[in-house]
């Protein structure tokens, strides 16, 4: 038997401070958002930011590089730029393509620039290495020979002049006070010894001329009895000259007189016999007797 005062479901009360079924609780499809979607970020989408840092320095270092590359000495410092900016660019390409980076083409420019620079330095130290190989070749000639040859011979030179006489030989007047024969020679910085003896001439030099020149006396030679030919011994003359006249490459002024030491290395049987002397470039030489 059912209850009088039983109510209705449809009609039950609900408890004071709820509200009523049915209201305010929106319901799908009633323009209430579908579940499992969010509220969207108050500031809207934000892209990630651009990394161009790499590309930018690719490209300074590109250009850098492949202008000092033009500079055959600085090849060192144009093939580090060079690598740095393929480095760079390579990178900052790569990050272009992954959309990290909005500078590709840039990046690209630089690391082409980086390959020119590392070009032009392997250039530059190819003409550097021939450019110090040549210096030193040159060297070991000027050393081997010990000075220019003197073409003059006993048959072609003209008639020598008496031990002691004066020779002109513009600007300059010549003549040998002097010609000694020694194993070795000693200066103020080293000692040198002969391959065979040395024969050691002094010659007083005065400049008669009206500015002041050079007389080193290195183009001068040596003919024994036999008419064969030495030329200065360089090294040993320039340390003799170190203590006599000052230094075999000071200029003379004009009127000045100075004595410069010519040190000739001759094998130890041979007999010297005529020196030759030369002024000025272009000069016939004026030949001198030993004794």
């Amino acid at each position: 038997m059912s209850n009088p005062h039983e109510q209705h479901p449809a009609h039950r009360t609900q408890p004071q401070g709820y509200p009523p079924q049915g209201y305010g609780q929106p319901q799908p499809g009633h323009g209430a958002p579908p579940p499992g979607y969010g509220t969207p970020p108050a500031g809207g989408y934000h892209r990630p930011q651009m990394r161009n840092g790499l590309g930018v320095a690719a490209l300074v270092l590109g250009i850098i590089g492949a202008l000092t590359g033009w500079i055959p000495l600085l090849f060192w410092l144009a093939g580090t730029l060079g690598l740095l900016a393929v480095i760079f660019g390579l990178i900052g390409r790569a990050r272009h393509g992954k959309g990290l980076a909005s500078n590709g083409a840039m990046a690209l420019a630089g690391a082409i620039l980086g390959l020119v620079a590392m070009g032009l330095a392997t250039w530059g130290m190819v003409i550097t290495i021939n450019a110090a190989k040549d210096t030193v070749a040159a060297i070991d000639e000027a050393l081997a020979t010990d000075g220019p040859m003197v073409k003059a011979t006993k048959s072609a030179a003209p008639k020598p002049l008496a031990f002691g006489q004066v020779a002109g030989e513009p600007p300059f007047a010549l003549k040998i006070t002097s010609a000694t024969t020694t194993k070795t020679v000693t200066s103020v910085v080293d000692n040198h010894s002969a391959q065979g003896v040395f024969v050691v001439v002094k010659v007083l030099v005065k400049n008669n001329g009206d500015r002041p020149a050079r007389w080193d006396g290195t183009d001068s030679g040596l003919l024994d009895s036999d008419a064969k030919q030495y030329n200065v011994n360089t090294e040993a003359t320039i340390s003799q000259n170190l203590g006599d006249g000052g230094g075999l490459y000071d200029e003379i002024n004009p009127g000045q007189k100075v004595t410069r030491t010519l040190v000739f290395d001759i094998p130890a049987k041979a007999t010297p016999r005529v020196v030759g002397l030369f002024g000025s470039q272009g000069s016939k030489g004026a030949f001198m007797y030993l004794r």
